[in-house]
């Protein structure tokens, strides 16, 4: 297509600066518009220098490919939005069976992290469409024992994706000497409590958390 695109700027339909940004539209075949959503690309007419393209409620939509080129985002083929598009039976599988291996590609289509709102939005009703609730419980109990997430305690902030592995009392650890006063630190206590089964030879540490409480709980006699 680089050899079309080169015959429209040299016809003056697009500009130069377009070509790359049109070739990263084409190879990866799936976009996303700002008021549109995503979109699947089905067609390059380099005749009439347009774009076919499904928006969810545009299907068949057309578009000028100088437009395209400045307001849609090439979405890749491994894209959460893509899979879901190209085989949405598959998705749906992976969500009964292997729930961390779609999270974490949830999370590395939004840069590594996302918020559980940000999570449900792109699962939810169409991948989950029954109990998310039970099957976001289930998730975040395996989330918090594999290495390769970090969860937060406030729902607010973002679940992170790492490729280092680190065991669940060293996050927890890093949590509760992070933490600010009594009241933070007792809520990672609490989540160490919580999680204790699943704590490999925890003594040391847990003798730090006491410690580091009993200094906090003689600052806060009542």
């Amino acid at each position: 297509m680089k050899e079309e695109f080169e015959k429209l700027v040299a016809a003056e339909k697009i500009a130069h600066k377009h070509v790359e940004l049109l070739l990263a539209l084409v190879e990866s075949g799936y976009c996303q518009h700002r008021s549109w959503g995503f979109g699947r690309i089905t067609q390059v007419d380099p005749v009439f220098a347009r774009f076919h393209i499904d928006f969810e409620d545009k299907p068949g939509h057309s578009m000028d490919l100088a437009f395209g080129a400045e307001t849609l985002k090439p979405i890749p083929s491994d894209h959460i939005l893509a899979r879901k598009a190209q085989d949405m039976d598959s998705v749906r599988q992976m969500a009964a069976l292997h729930p961390l291996d779609l999270i974490k590609i949830v999370l590395q289509s939004n840069g590594g992290k996302a918020t559980v709102d940000q999570i449900q939005g792109m699962l939810t009703p169409d991948v989950i469409d029954e109990d998310w609730r039970k099957w976001w419980n289930s998730a975040k109990r395996a989330m918090k024992k594999d290495g390769h997430f970090v969860v937060p305690l406030k729902k607010s902030q973002p679940i992170v994706y790492q490729e280092e592995e680190v065991s669940l009392l060293a996050r927890l650890m890093q949590e509760f000497r992070a933490a600010k006063g009594l009241k933070a630190r007792l809520l990672v206590a609490t989540e160490i409590v919580k999680n204790f089964e699943d704590i490999e030879e925890p003594d040391a540490d847990i003798r730090e958390v006491i410690e580091m409480l009993n200094v906090e709980i003689a600052s806060h006699p009542r």
